[in-house]
């Protein structure tokens, strides 16, 4: 059981292994390396809202959980606006993948900027 949880616990703090994980299991399956970056992004994009917080809350001693939650709806509900605007006639799965691809690379981002400022205040921090 502890085995779980430390894997687990491995992929909320470092989602690139999942991504990784799951790439090289898709393109496994899939024989498709496109199909398979997307599958693995999608899944990886589930954990990256948990991950994100999470380090957050490590940093800056916070909770932003919530905050992501109406972020990433006030999101949503632009870029559907967007789209409706410019087809007047939304294609659901078409629009929902956008979104979700957005979100990836949002909370890449965010992500990898956290864990900048991370190591940046531990080093200052050993430094003082």
């Amino acid at each position: 059981m502890n085995d779980i949880i430390n894997l687990i616990s491995a992929f909320i703090l470092i989602p690139a292994i999942l991504f990784i994980f799951t790439f090289a299991v898709a393109k496994y399956a899939l024989k498709k390396r496109k199909k398979s970056i997307g599958i693995a992004a999608d899944i990886t994009t589930f954990l990256l809202f948990f991950s994100v917080s999470i380090v957050f809350n490590i940093v800056f001693v916070k909770e932003i959980g919530f905050l992501i939650i109406i972020i990433a709806i006030l999101i949503a509900t632009l870029l559907t606006i967007l789209e409706w605007r410019s087809k007047k006639e939304i294609e659901v799965q078409p629009l929902l993948r956008k979104i979700w691809r957005l979100f990836f690379i949002l909370l890449c981002v965010t992500y990898a900027l956290l864990w900048l400022i991370g190591v940046i205040r531990y080093v200052l921090k050993y430094i003082s």
